[in-house]
């Protein structure tokens, strides 16, 4: 699939199955050529990625439904249960981290940018997530990408500094796609020649 196919069928899917599409080692590709090739303000390089695999990734699910179900108390949360449940029962996960060293070093060395640091940051990861979902796309992976309190393992060595902004569940697609209303390009784009 070309990148503008990928790019036309990615889709939230929420409903995912643990079948391997291709190799867990295409996976890591995808995610290292986004990280050193999408790019960030200044050039800062301060988007960070985990990708989780097996039984890491099913107990990641297993504690953010945990977390869910304090948070959310004696309310209906069967909704919530069976997204959690459709992450879990897929092949991995990709973590997104921010490095908040380097946006502070960049804001010390700048500080008349201080605030627009934040801000690059975070378009920063749009891209980067985005990038990787439709590299996912384009070798037959479904995702979706979701913002979940959750713990991280100690034994993952993941940095102090490392702050988690999004998680991308994937697997293979469990769900029939439904139609996408796409508003008129008309009322979102205007040509000035």
């Amino acid at each position: 699939m070309n990148y503008f196919d990928a790019v036309k069928h990615r889709r939230s899917i929420h409903a995912l199955e643990d079948v391997a599409v291709v190799p867990d080692e295409k996976v890591i590709e995808i995610v290292e050529l986004a990280l050193n090739h999408t790019p960030t303000a200044f050039n800062g390089q301060e988007t960070r990625a985990v990708v989780l695999f097996g039984e890491k990734h099913r107990e990641l699910w297993n504690d953010a439904e945990k977390i869910a179900r304090e948070k959310q108390g004696d309310g209906d949360f069967s909704r919530t249960e069976e997204r959690i449940n459709g992450f879990c029962n897929g092949h991995g996960t990709i973590l997104f981290f921010q490095d908040t060293e380097v946006i502070q070093g960049f804001q010390e060395k700048m500080p008349h940018l201080h605030n627009e640091f934040d801000v690059w940051s975070q378009q920063n990861q749009g891209m980067l997530q985005y990038v990787i979902w439709a590299g996912l796309e384009a070798v037959g992976y479904a995702a979706s990408l979701q913002h979940m309190e959750m713990h991280l393992k100690p034994e993952w060595n993941i940095p102090k500094s490392w702050k988690m902004i999004a998680q991308m569940p994937f697997g293979k697609q469990a769900q029939p796609l439904k139609d996408k209303k796409i508003i008129p390009v008309e009322e979102k784009l205007i040509v000035i020649r």
